[in-house]
């Protein structure tokens, strides 16, 4: 599978997407994956898919670079997994390549701001000081510049999700009114009005 665009230009789409500036590493970092993991899956029979283990930088990635998105739903979030990983795969056959940032292969003596930066170890400074963390961000994205796919391992998969999500039926709230996705299709409270909202309304229209 080829892009349609220069991997700077994916760069900077991305970071006008995540609304960040386009040297940021996990931007840098996350292109280089779904470059090279394009270039692993070749051109799919099918459709094609994505996951992404991470809601951070390398989503955004994904999202722009491949058109898999969370709104169409060829893209899955697996973020419980916690790891700055991915994989691409034909919705049909349900192969593919799954891309992630090795950590054996980051050697802290060459690397020690990259190894930092994916251990999430690096100075405390970055979160409070806005100039050291993009001092730090620079020396990250030359480490890794500088490493490139040598520190990118991947593997052959086959995923294990659905070709097509199910579409769960709609039902109204017994409580509040509103119409929420039911799997039971049964009526009831919805989960906000069950478990507790997110927000607390203060006007009412």
């Amino acid at each position: 599978m080829q892009l349609d665009d220069t991997l700077e230009n994916y760069m900077r789409r991305v970071a006008d997407f995540h609304g960040c500036f386009m040297k940021a590493p996990g931007i840098v970092i996350g292109c280089h994956m779904v470059e090279y993991a394009m270039e692993l899956i070749g051109e799919p029979k099918g459709t094609l898919n994505a996951v992404t283990e991470t809601r951070v930088c390398l989503s955004d990635c994904i999202q722009v670079m491949t058109g898999c998105t969370l709104g169409n739903k060829h893209l899955k979030l697996a973020d419980h997994l916690g790891r700055y990983a991915m994989a691409l795969y034909d919705r049909d056959t349900r192969e593919g390549v799954r891309v992630f940032l090795d950590l054996a292969q980051i050697d802290a003596a060459v690397y020690p701001e990259l190894r930092a930066f994916h251990l999430r170890q690096r100075d405390p400074r970055v979160l409070t000081d806005m100039e050291y963390r993009k001092q730090s961000g620079t020396r990250v994205v030359r480490e890794f510049l500088a490493a490139r796919r040598s520190v990118l391992g991947w593997q052959r998969v086959r995923v294990s999700y659905a070709r097509k999500d199910p579409m769960d039926p709609s039902v109204a709230c017994t409580t509040c009114g509103e119409p929420f996705l039911s799997k039971t299709r049964e009526a009831g409270p919805c989960a906000a009005c069950r478990d507790g909202a997110y927000y607390e309304v203060i006007a009412r229209t």
